[in-house]
C-alpha cells in the first residue's frame, strides 16, 4: 500500500484549523452564524455574589410582559430560573428528613447550560466539538486519544484546570461528581477557551467507549450483587447518567465500523457480539458497540426529550448497499434496547474535511457521495447544530422539568412510606397494648388480693407470673415486630402500598405513575431499611400539600411564562 493511501485510511476525521466545507465557504462565515444563540448567561465568577431574592408569583407574572416572539426575554428566564431554584430548594429539607429519592445539591445546576456528548471511540465526537466551537480544542484522531470528561467552558482567555480544582469550585456546579470517588475526579478536566461560538452554553466530552476484554464485547450488566461494573476505576454507567440528567442536549454519537481494504469502503458488522466482526475490520473498531448500547439502555433511559442519535461519517461508504447495510445494523441494535416499535429519528451526517491532506491525497468521502448525497448529509449536519445551539433556550424548559419529576418522585415516596410506617405503626401500638393490658390485670390481681387478705404467696405468685408473662410476650413482640418489618420491606408488599395508596391511577393504568414508582422503589425500600421503620419520621399533612400545591400552580404557571406566543395560549 502506497503512503499516500495509507494516509486516505488512516487519516483521522476530524475537521483541520480552516474547517472549509466542500461547497461553501469556511464555518466562521455569515453563513454560519445564524445559528449563534443569544447569551443570557455570563461565564463570570463573583468572589462574594450577592443573595438573589426569592421571586414571587408577582414577579414571574410580571416577566411575562417581557416576552417578546415568543421567547423569553433575559429578565424572563432569570425570573423563571430563580423561581425554579427557589420551589427545588423548598423541597430538600422534606427530602433530606424522610430519605427521600432525590440526591443531594440536586437543586443546584451549573452555571451554564451545557451539551453533553456520548459515543464509541473515533465516532467523532471531538471533531465535531471542535466543529462547533470554531476552534481546534479537542484532539481527533481513529485511535482513542482522551481518558477524561471535559468539559469546555467560553471565557475571556485559554485556561485549563485539572479534576479536583473542576469538581473543587463551588460556582460552576460539577461538585456532585464528587460521589464517584477520587478516580473519576482526576479523571475530569476544564478548558476555558476564548474565541469560541459557543458563548452562552458548555459542552462536556466523554471518553470513547469501547467494550473491555472481559466484556466479550457484549453488553455491560451489573454484578451479581448489584455493585456497579467499575472496569474504568469507577461507575461509568452513573457517571454517565448524572451527565445526563443536567445535560440541556445530549448527543449519542455514532459511527459504524467502515473497513478499508486496498482503498475501498465494506461494512463491517456492528453486531453485539465482537467476535463476529468481519476479518477486514479495524482493530481499533472491534467491538465498539455493546457498552454504547447499554450505556443507552441503563444511562439514558427516560431522556428521550433531550437526547440525539447521531449517524456520523456517513460520507466515507462508497456505495449504496453499504450505507444500508450500516444504517439497517444501527436500527437492529438500537431495537435491542429501545423497547418501542417506532425508533427515533438517526441524524446522518458527516464532518466538513479539507480538500486533501499534506500528501494531496484525495478524501475518502470525496469519491464516495455525489454532491446531491453531500447537500443532504450537511443539511442533517445543520439540524443537528441547531438543535445543539437551543441549549441556553432548552435550560429552561429542563429545569422545570427537573422541578416537576423531583416532586413527583418525592411525592410518591413520601406517601407510600407513610402507609408502610403508618401500618407498622399500628401493630407496635398493638403490641403495646397487649403488654399494657398484662400488666394492669396482674396489678389488679394482686391489688384485689391484698384487698380481699389473700395469703401473700397468692400476691406473690401474681406479680410473679405477671412479670415473667409481660416480658416473655414482649420478646415474642419484639420477634414477630421484625418480621413485620421485613415483610412490609418487600418488594411485593411495597408494591401493594403502591397500589393501595394510588388506586385510581392502578385502576386507570396511568403509565407515568407507573414509571415513576419503578423509579423509587428500591430507593424507598434502602431508604426504609437503613432508617427502620420505627425511627422513620412521621409525614405532615402540610408537606403534601405543599408539594401538590407546587404541582397544581406553581409549575403550570412557570410553563406558561416559558411557552412561546401562539394562539391557544391563555392569557
Amino acid at each position: 500500500m502506497s503512503a499516500a493511501m495509507a494516509m486516505r485510511c488512516l487519516r483521522p476525521r476530524g475537521p483541520v484549523a480552516a474547517f472549509a466545507t466542500r461547497e461553501g465557504p469556511a464555518l466562521g462565515s455569515n453563513s454560519c452564524r445564524r445559528l449563534r444563540p443569544l447569551s443570557t448567561w455570563n461565564w463570570s465568577k463573583k468572589v462574594t455574589p450577592a443573595p438573589t431574592p426569592t421571586p414571587s408569583s408577582e414577579d414571574t407574572a410580571g416577566a411575562a410582559q417581557a416576552l417578546g416572539g415568543g421567547v423569553p426575554s433575559s429578565s424572563a428566564q432569570q425570573a423563571i430560573l430563580s423561581k425554579c431554584s427557589h420551589l427545588h430548594s423548598s423541597i430538600m429539607p422534606m427530602n433530606a428528613s424522610l430519605g427521600g429519592p432525590l440526591a443531594k445539591n440536586s437543586d443546584r445546576g451549573t452555571s451554564l447550560p451545557f451539551v453533553f456528548l456520548v459515543g464509541n471511540h473515533s465516532s467523532g465526537k471531538s471533531s465535531f466539538i471542535n466543529f462547533i466551537l470554531g476552534r481546534p480544542v479537542q484532539t481527533a484522531g481513529v485511535a482513542p486519544t482522551d481518558d477524561c470528561f471535559t468539559v469546555i467552558a467560553p471565557g475571556p482567555a485559554d485556561v485549563d484546570q485539572d479534576g479536583p480544582a473542576l469538581v473543587g469550585d463551588p460556582d460552576i456546579g460539577f461538585e456532585g461528581l464528587r460521589q464517584f470517588g477520587p478516580t473519576l475526579i482526576h479523571h475530569t478536566q476544564l478548558k476555558v477557551r476564548e474565541g469560541v461560538r459557543t458563548e452562552g452554553f458548555m459542552m462536556v466530552d466523554s471518553p470513547g467507549m469501547i467494550d473491555s476484554p472481559v466484556s466479550s464485547g457484549g453488553m455491560s450488566h451489573a454484578s451479581a450483587d448489584g455493585s456497579a461494573i467499575m472496569d474504568r476505576g469507577y461507575d461509568f454507567q452513573g457517571v454517565v447518567r448524572w451527565f445526563a440528567e443536567r445535560a440541556d442536549v445530549s448527543v449519542l454519537d455514532y459511527a459504524l465500523a467502515a473497513t478499508h481494504r486496498l482503498g475501498e469502503c465494506s461494512l463491517g458488522d456492528t453486531s453485539l457480539n465482537a467476535s463476529r466482526s468481519s476479518a477486514y475490520t479495524p482493530p481499533t473498531y472491534l467491538g465498539t458497540t455493546g457498552e454504547t448500547l447499554s450505556i443507552l439502555l441503563h444511562s439514558l433511559g427516560g431522556m428521550d426529550h433531550k437526547l440525539l442519535i447521531v449517524l456520523n461519517k456517513a460520507d466515507q461508504f462508497k456505495k449504496i448497499h453499504d450505507f444500508a447495510r450500516a444504517y439497517g445494523s444501527l436500527c437492529w441494535n438500537l431495537s435491542k434496547v429501545i423497547p418501542r416499535k417506532d425508533l427515533p429519528r438517526i441524524f446522518t451526517m458527516c464532518l466538513p474535511v479539507a480538500k486533501s491532506d499534506e500528501n494531496g491525497a484525495v478524501p475518502i468521502g470525496d469519491e464516495a457521495l455525489d454532491q446531491r448525497a453531500l447537500a443532504d448529509l450537511h443539511q442533517t449536519r445543520d439540524d443537528v447544530l441547531s438543535e445543539v445551539m437551543k441549549a441556553p433556550k432548552r435550560r429552561i424548559d429542563n429545569v422545570i422539568t427537573n422541578l416537576h419529576d423531583s416532586v413527583h418522585l418525592l411525592q410518591m415516596h413520601a406517601v407510600v412510606a407513610e402507609d408502610v410506617r403508618s401500618r407498622y405503626s399500628r401493630r407496635l401500638w398493638e403490641n403495646r397494648m397487649q403488654e399494657m393490658s398484662s400488666v394492669v390485670l396482674g396489678c389488679g390481681m394482686a391489688g384485689l388480693g391484698m384487698y380481699l387478705s389473700i395469703p401473700p404467696q397468692f400476691t406473690g405468685g401474681v406479680v410473679a407470673a405477671t412479670v415473667v408473662g409481660v416480658g416473655g410476650m414482649k420478646w415474642w413482640n419484639s420477634n414477630k415486630l421484625s418480621d413485620v418489618e421485613e415483610q412490609l420491606l418487600s418488594v411485593e408488599e411495597l408494591s401493594a402500598s403502591f397500589q393501595r395508596t394510588h388506586p385510581q391511577e392502578v385502576s386507570e393504568a396511568d403509565e407515568f405513575y407507573a414509571s415513576v414508582w419503578a423509579r423509587i422503589r428500591d430507593p424507598l425500600r434502602l431508604s426504609l431499611q437503613r432508617t427502620g421503620l420505627g425511627d422513620f419520621p412521621a409525614l405532615k399533612k402540610g408537606d403534601l400539600a405543599d408539594l401538590q400545591r407546587i404541582l397544581d400552580e406553581e409549575i403550570p404557571r412557570l410553563r406558561r411564562l416559558a411557552s412561546p406566543a401562539h394562539s391557544g395560549k391563555a392569557d
